[in-house]
């Protein structure tokens, strides 16, 4: 017989490669969270919600709630991470699913659970103009706040509404009592606060607390490259001898690695500055997201720190802190660099404890203080600088006083011209209606 050819069986076919598993991390106001027994992470209004990819991947976010009544509102999503705050007017708890899809169909779906409450409540990083840089917590729902300062230190109050959602809330505070606490208001603008607080007056003698105005965000851009911009600074600068005034323009650039700023007594646009007076220096992240430090390019040496804040789609440069330079004290607000300078009305308050408001209209700007129990108001001559000059920055000028103003879509600044003037380190802050 003859032999019987066998065909071997073919060697099995090795399973296809299992993808790895989609892992995404969940923060919430900067701590790691997980969701409750019902798989959802629980969040409330105005609070930073941070989900992040991990182990390399690129993601594509999919969102999209149960009801109307939920708003988000995107702080910096990219293919790495989606960061967002949520609102919710309505009555009750709702749903916000989100979905990210990442190669080889890889998905993964995670709920937030989203509650009720006050959007404007939670913590902001408080650039105040005596020079420091405090946390503001803010509940708009049991109407109090408490300020601390970089010891520490805490101080609470109450706040009564204003009489309309546009109106100022004032303040109550044990630092500022009886008529000159009038001036302690403030305004909620989504994810900034603009007012006036009691904060310490520099270099007194004893402790002693004024009105300062300032601005509170929990809107720092927290992507270097997205700081890149020209912006119109107004700086002021308190030492034991005073006050003094700085108005410049500076250029953040390289997708936010580098500053210049011009430095001339005279007031050029960046590209006019003459070459020796444009300081070149470096910016690198701080410890605390959404703040930069600024640093010498030769020797690495601290210059300061800032941050820039989305004030209702307007990046706005913030300064405020004890100069490394000489230990005193600064603030400084910087607006986007504009091509002109447009009429407007707006309330605010300034350096000197005063309740403000402004009104410019063609060349004039009309500025009225009001002091508890007293006031006084003067017609401020504008006029714009040469072509070397920035567009948006205005001399305002009412006999011998001299000041400069500038302004965004919502915040408006006037500053007191340099020394010798008398009306070094003023400072004006308003909000545009």
């Amino acid at each position: 017989m003859l032999p019987v050819a066998i065909t071997p069986a073919p060697e099995p076919s090795p399973p296809p490669a299992t993808a790895a598993e989609l892992k995404l991390t969940v923060e919430i106001n900067g701590s790691a969270a997980t969701p409750d027994s019902s798989g959802r992470y629980v969040v409330v209004p105005g609070q930073l919600v941070a989900v992040k990819t991990s182990e390399g991947d690129s993601v594509s976010w999919v969102g999209g709630m149960d009801s109307a009544n939920v708003r988000r509102t995107d702080v910096d999503t990219s293919s790495k991470q989606w960061v967002s705050r949520f609102d919710n007017i309505g009555l009750g708890a709702t749903s916000y699913k989100l979905v990210a899809s990442a190669s080889e169909g890889r998905t993964k779906e995670l709920n937030f659970w989203v509650q009720t409450g006050d959007y404007r409540n939670g913590d902001y990083i408080v650039f105040a103009a005596n020079g420091s840089r405090q946390t503001l917590n803010m509940d708009f729902n049991k109407f109090t706040y408490t300020v601390t300062d970089a010891s520490g230190n805490a101080s609470s109050g109450t706040m009564t509404p204003g009489v309309s959602p546009t109106s100022d809330w004032l303040v109550q505070s044990d630092r500022i009592t009886g008529v000159p606490a009038a001036a302690l208001r403030l305004r909620g603008l989504r994810d900034n606060v603009v007012g006036a607080l009691p904060f310490s007056v520099p270099y007194a003698g004893s402790p002693t607390y004024g009105a300062f105005p300032f601005v509170a965000s929990r809107a720092l851009l927290i992507t270097q490259s997205k700081l890149d911009g020209t912006y119109d600074r107004a700086r002021i600068e308190v030492s034991a001898a005073g006050g003094e005034s700085a108005i410049a323009q500076i250029q953040i650039s390289g997708g936010g690695t580098i500053m210049k700023q011009c430095v001339d007594p005279v007031i050029y646009r960046i590209e006019n500055c003459p070459a020796a007076n444009v300081v070149t220096s470096n910016v690198e992240a701080d410890t605390q997201p959404g703040t930069w430090l600024l640093k010498n390019q030769t020797t690495g040496a601290l210059l300061g720190r800032f941050g820039i804040a989305d004030v209702e789609g307007d990046k706005t440069y913030l300064s405020a802190g004890t100069s490394p330079a000489n230990g005193n004290q600064v603030f400084a607000i910087g607006v986007p660099a504009a091509q002109g300078y447009e009429d407007f009305i707006s309330t605010g308050w300034s350096t000197k404890g005063t309740i403000d408001l402004s009104k410019v209209a063609a060349s004039t700007y009309t500025f009225s203080m009001s002091l508890p129990g007293s006031g006084t108001s003067a017609d401020l001559a504008l006029s714009a600088g040469p072509s070397t000059s920035p567009a948006g920055i205005r001399a305002a000028v009412v006999g011998s006083d001299v000041y400069f103003a500038m302004r965004s879509k919502r915040l408006e600044v006037l500053i007191g011209a340099r020394s010798p003037s008398p009306k070094a380190g003023f400072l004006h802050l308003g909000i545009i209606y």
